[in-house]
Parts: C-alpha cells; sequence; structure tokens
C-alpha cells in the first residue's frame, strides 16, 4: 500500500471515529451512564492516534499526485493549511481524553467542558479537512463538475 492509498483509507477512520465518539459522547452525558462517557474518551484517543500517521502521509501522497493532470495546487495547499490546525485539535482532544480516564472525580466537571468544546471543535475540522481533501480529486464536491448531455433521436420516442 502506497502513501496515497493509506492516506486515503486511513482519514476515513479517523473522521468517522470522532464523529461516531462526539455521538456516544454526548449520549453517555445526557444518559448518566459513565460506561458511554468512557467508551467516547477511548474513541477520541483512537482517533487522534490514527491522525498521526494520517497526517505523516499527507506530504508523500502529495509528491505522488501534485503533477497529475487536473489536480489543483491551491486545493492542495487549502487542506494542507485545514490538516495543520486539525492535527492539533485532534491530538489535544486525546490528550484531555487521556487525562479524564485516571483524573480524580474532583477535575470530572472541568475536564469534561474542555472535552465537549475540544470534540465539537476537532470533529468539526476534521470533517473539513477531509471536504478539502476531497476536492483535491472530486470535481462534483469542488462544484466544478459538469455533466454533458446528449440528446438523441431515439430518446423523443421514448
Amino acid at each position: 500500500m502506497d502513501p496515497v492509498h493509506f492516506h486515503l483509507l486511513f482519514n476515513h477512520v479517523a473522521i468517522l471515529s470522532a464523529v461516531f465518539s462526539v455521538v456516544i459522547f454526548a449520549a453517555g452525558l445526557l444518559f448518566s451512564e459513565r460506561v458511554l462517557v468512557r467508551t467516547a474518551l477511548f474513541g477520541f484517543i483512537f482517533s487522534a492516534l490514527i491522525s498521526i500517521p494520517v497526517f505523516l502521509t499527507g506530504e508523500p501522497a502529495e509528491e505522488t499526485i501534485e503533477d497529475m493532470p487536473g489536480i489543483s495546487h491551491e486545493i492542495i495547499h487549502s487542506h494542507e493549511e485545514a490538516a495543520e490546525f486539525s492535527i492539533w485539535m485532534i491530538e489535544i482532544l486525546g490528550l484531555i481524553s487521556l487525562v479524564a480516564l485516571f483524573a480524580a472525580e474532583k477535575f470530572q466537571r472541568a475536564l469534561t467542558t474542555l472535552i465537549v468544546i475540544f470534540a465539537i471543535v476537532a470533529t468539526s475540522t476534521l470533517i473539513y479537512t477531509g471536504m478539502e481533501g476531497g476536492k483535491i480529486r472530486h470535481s462534483e464536491i469542488r462544484g466544478d463538475a459538469s455533466v454533458p448531455v446528449s440528446v438523441s433521436p431515439d430518446d423523443d420516442e421514448h
């Protein structure tokens, strides 16, 4: 598996694990279920860990595709800028989540507040980064896709 395949495969894992963990965390808080909260914390940690190789394969993936036809360096740059912010946000969330797993009860309220803030920010930025990355090869996401319409004489008969 080359860096492009690895980057594409695992970035989806990082994003989806963060999204699912936000939902699980919210359910845990809503229903006061500690097991759901802890499960979400492990999910945030997992997302932070899997984001590291995703980030590290970004540059090699860029080098592989940057000279292909239809590749925009501006879109790649936008994706890179978003990724640099996202990696910091998800890593901070992962670290706070790790601390929350072992912290004393008296710190849980403050940690929960931080987790809510960073979970929203980190997950939102991961989604945005993924959308920016998708624009590199998917013209339908960029909004410049055009579908040619052809009408044949036989179409009028149906």
